[in-house]
């Protein structure tokens, strides 16, 4: 069954930040700032960067919040970033930090993908720890800030239809040459139940469900079941509140506009 066409992935980020998502983690050794965030990566643990600078006001209540949040989380690490420091000119300038309000955090995935930021006046700590993704949810932003669209396969090990419905996404990945990925995801895995639920995905579903997310993030198609892979690939490149290619099809049903 097709449902929640319309539905836009993603969290809530800063404007005049959006663009700079698309430029990721900055790779390679380095010292200070970039250092800080490259080790983070490397241990696979949640960044999440306040962005200050000299006699900015509210710093020392965003470092409390963010520390209560690294104490929470128990796998983050708070990396500071002063804008006006010279040695993060080339963060700044990737992550388009010389305009907006500051005291600010930004939020990293352990794969080092930025997913979000946030401006500290207001902010609290579980607001903070709610914007950080699962392990599934870090690997679908990465490929949709790469530019290509998303199949997730959501199943069970062993549930009657798993095989058949992996191998029409792998058929759609092929046909759409490169612009499609697929993310798998264990509907038993109770890390994972936050990421289902934003997709709409019943953990206790008898059948595997496919979410199509076109490269907008924004979610096309939902099939329960094995599905058409030219329905996949088309639900692909849909804008979402359209009708999906299949909408009539048996295992598709297009949400009524309105």
């Amino acid at each position: 069954m097709k449902k929640a066409v319309g539905f836009a992935f993603g969290r809530v980020i800063l404007a005049g930040l959006a663009c700079a998502l698309i430029g990721g983690a900055p790779s390679g050794a380095a010292a200070g700032t970039a250092g800080d965030l490259q080790e983070a990566k490397e241990k696979g643990k949640i960044a999440f960067v306040l962005v200050t600078e000299p006699g900015a006001a509210g710093v020392r209540e965003a470092e409390r919040v963010v520390g209560d949040a690294v104490k929470k989380s128990g796998k983050a690490v708070m990396v500071r970033l002063d804008r006006s420091d010279p040695d993060n000119a080339s963060l700044v300038s990737r992550y388009r930090l010389a305009g907006p309000q500051i005291p600010l955090v930004l939020v990293l995935a352990p794969n080092g993908v930025i997913v979000g930021g946030v401006l500290a006046e207001g902010m609290t700590t579980e607001g903070l720890l709610g914007m950080v993704p699962t392990r599934r949810e870090a690997e679908l932003i990465e490929i949709l800030q790469a530019g290509r669209s998303v199949l997730v396969l959501a199943s069970r090990n062993g549930q009657a239809g798993e095989d058949t419905a992996f191998a029409a996404c792998e058929k759609a990945r092929v046909m759409a040459d490169g612009k499609l990925a697929i993310v798998r995801v264990d509907m038993a895995d109770k890390a994972e139940q936050a990421f289902l639920r934003k997709l709409r995905i019943d953990p206790g579903s008898e059948k595997p469900v496919t979410v199509v997310i076109s490269n907008r993030g924004q979610v096309t198609g939902s099939f329960e079941g094995p599905a058409d892979p030219t329905a996949l690939v088309q639900a692909s490149s849909k804008a979402a509140g359209g009708c999906c290619s299949g909408g009539k099809r048996k295992g598709a049903v297009c949400k009524p506009k309105g």
